[in-house]
């Protein structure tokens, strides 16, 4: 048997995912991204120290999140947002990407605002939306997105790439600033506009560099349609002596389409709405396991079928026959000591983190060898002490 190391003594795993701006509804692409990480938080820290850096302030600069605001404030002032549901807030969002981007002196001041540490209040509506919704699904951090350290200075870190042949420099002739991974064979990508602007890649960076020596393995998780981006920045991340690996999620078709959530699509898919048809009759515990189960094993790895109420009903009430076989076991903080070692070999593989496919069928096991009771205590259970949320130890 294999037993839970005190803080310290197992390796130091930062696990850095884009986070979902509070912009928009949470969807099944969102859902199934957000329970993989919160799996993977789970089941990894009960062999390792897991530092979670996930703060919605730290992208809140970027074009996605102050363009959206500054286009509230100029078109919906004086709007109550306090009254508003993130479908509606959602719906405005999809508006504001049918509008003609502003050019960015016309933002500055809001990006500067966001740097600042101010927060829009249709955004602040929206987290505390998604703190009810992080409740009922049992996530690992109910505030998930609210907490992390100061970011490096955006000097400094420019400094840095430029030093380190990890960047070309265009502000003394009044051109972009690129991250250079051509000797990964990744094409350069723009950080700092000619204008001044920067994207969430020079937020992500700034987030991310000051962490890299207190860790062993920097996990950077996106979905696919930011392979590019990720890429690029786990060749700089490495380049500057982390070990670095990528989680790469899909997005969930609605529909057959597997579109942004900016163009709309997602009405009558949003949590409220999926959770409406199916506590009420399932019970809470019985609908977050299915979720999971579901949105992780279920869909798989590439998620090609579509997002379907049917299939989710039908493994919510194998989530509560699970429950039921398993119910009793109390004992959560020993949990972890109930798995052997072999099984917790086999779930992070050479990943260096639990793989959250993996995890979600072995829970599924048939085999009187699998302990899926106490493996169901680590998902299911209190987050254990060993996972650190904010980047921050």
């Amino acid at each position: 048997m294999t037993h839970p190391l005190p803080p310290g003594a197992g390796p130091r795993i930062l696990l850095a995912p884009v986070t979902v701006s509070p912009t928009k509804p949470l969807t099944p692409t969102h859902l199934k991204y957000l329970l993989s990480l919160d799996v993977i938080v789970r089941v990894s820290a009960v062999l390792a120290d897991v530092t979670v850096a996930y703060q919605h302030g730290a992208y809140a600069g970027s074009q996605q999140v102050a363009g959206f605001w500054d286009h509230l404030d100029r078109h919906h002032p004086g709007t109550a947002y306090a009254g508003l549901d993130e479908v509606g807030i959602g719906e405005l969002y999809v508006a504001y990407h049918r509008t003609p981007r502003l050019p960015f002196a016309a933002i500055e001041p809001t990006v500067r605002r966001a740097e600042a540490g101010w927060l829009h209040p249709a955004s602040a509506r929206l987290l505390d939306i998604w703190r009810g919704h992080y409740e009922l699904l049992g996530m690992f951090d109910p505030d998930l997105g609210r907490h992390g350290p100061e970011l490096m200075a955006e000097a400094d870190l420019l400094d840095l790439l430029v030093r380190r042949n990890l960047c070309i420099d265009g502000r003394p002739v009044g051109a972009p600033v690129y991250l250079d991974a051509t000797a990964a064979g990744h094409p350069l990508r723009v950080v700092l506009g000619a204008d001044g602007q920067p994207n969430y890649l020079l937020y992500l960076l700034r987030e991310l560099v000051p962490l890299l020596a207190d860790h062993d393995l920097v996990v950077l998780a996106h979905d696919e349609q930011l392979r590019a981006d990720y890429q690029t920045v786990s060749h700089v991340l490495t380049a500057l002596g982390a070990r670095v690996v990528r989680f790469e999620v899909p997005r969930v078709p609605i529909d057959g389409v597997t579109t942004s959530t900016r163009f709309g699509g997602w009405q009558g898919y949003t949590l409220d709405a999926i959770a409406d048809r199916f506590v009420d009759d399932h019970g809470v515990d019985a609908f977050r396991l299915g979720l999971r189960l579901y949105l992780i094993a279920g869909l798989g790895r590439t998620a090609r079928e579509n997002y379907s109420a049917h299939q989710l009903s039908r493994w919510i009430r194998r989530a509560r026959r699970l429950l039921d076989v398993h119910a009793g076991a109390d004992d959560h903080d020993a949990a972890g000591e109930r798995v052997p070692a072999e099984l917790w070999g086999a779930l992070v593989a050479r990943r260096g983190y639990a793989d959250p496919y993996r995890v979600a069928t072995t829970l599924m096991s048939r085999q009187p060898t699998v302990p899926v009771g106490a493996l169901l205590d680590v998902v299911t259970g209190p987050a254990r002490s060993r996972a650190t949320v904010g980047g921050a130890r």
